[in-house]
């Protein structure tokens, strides 16, 4: 974890958009977002909040929020229940598509 940590402060400093995916995309491998998921999806009853599939089912952030004191994004697993939410893979794609998530610096 304190690899991604310094990966991500790397890429903050160097703005570079794929290796920020990258490492988040690292995250979402760590033990404790596969616990945060968990509790997402239960909460959610494993199904879409949008169309209610209960297939390929991901958690999706609504918001980012990188904090100023730290000069990081919190962890994906950091986030309140009111800014993670269960879809699948279809409505979460849709919602890319139309949408773009907001970072909001805290």
């Amino acid at each position: 974890l304190v690899l991604h940590q310094q990966k991500l402060k790397a890429m903050n400093n160097n703005n570079n958009f794929s290796t920020a995916k990258s490492i988040y995309e690292e995250l979402l491998q760590c033990p404790e977002w596969g616990k945060r998921r968990e509790e997402i999806l239960f909460r959610d009853n494993f199904q879409c909040r949008v169309c209610g599939s209960r297939n390929q089912l991901q958690v999706h952030h609504r918001q980012y929020h990188f904090l100023n004191s730290k000069g990081d994004f919190k962890k994906p697993w950091e986030y309140d229940d009111i800014n993670l939410i269960t879809l699948c893979g279809s409505c979460h794609e849709r919602g890319h598509q139309i949408f773009n998530v907001p970072t909001f610096y805290i």
